[in-house]
């Protein structure tokens, strides 16, 4: 699979590619990406497609909260950083608050093709544990799922894959 999109790094062999089987199934949607540009956000969930994880996809913050309220069954969100109409710190800051509003465990995964030293100690200051630079490393990015589901759902997960 190639991935044209400039901000993502061609991916390695997916593990659906090297014959691995997940053994248990995650809720649909799981992953709720963010990020203004179109392009970007559908090759990203096309990656994830092809690596087990099911999502939606928005491309500005209020209907990006609008899906997370509809769709209960989603545990992580990948946001674009930068968005058209707010500074990079408040929407990590909405983010959180939503999260901290949510009643259920959900993972905020920050995207940028614009990290400075300041964005990165926002985001640890907010207890943002997963930050990635674009262009997107995306096996590290789907190694980071494969660790959420990981730690959300045990290792009847994780069991029988080397994710």
């Amino acid at each position: 699979q190639v991935l044209s999109h400039p901000s993502l790094v061609l991916p390695r062999r997916t593990s659906a590619e090297k014959g691995e089987k997940m053994t248990a199934e995650l809720p649909t949607p799981w992953l709720l990406i963010l990020d203004d540009e179109p392009e970007m956000a559908e090759e990203l969930a096309e990656l994830c497609k092809a690596s087990g994880f099911t999502s939606v996809s928005a491309g500005n913050l209020e209907p990006a909260l609008a899906l997370l309220d509809k769709h209960r069954t989603i545990g992580v969100i990948a946001s674009d950083l930068r968005m058209p109409g707010h500074a990079s710190h408040d929407l990590m800051a909405a983010w959180v608050a939503k999260l901290a509003k949510l009643g259920r465990p959900c993972t905020l995964i920050v995207m940028t093709g614009h990290a400075g030293n300041a964005e990165r100690e926002n985001a640890a200051a907010l207890g943002i544990q997963y930050f990635f630079s674009k262009p997107l490393d995306t096996d590290a990015f789907i190694a980071a799922l494969n660790r959420i589901a990981r730690d959300s759902y045990g290792p009847i997960y994780a069991a029988g894959t080397s994710r």
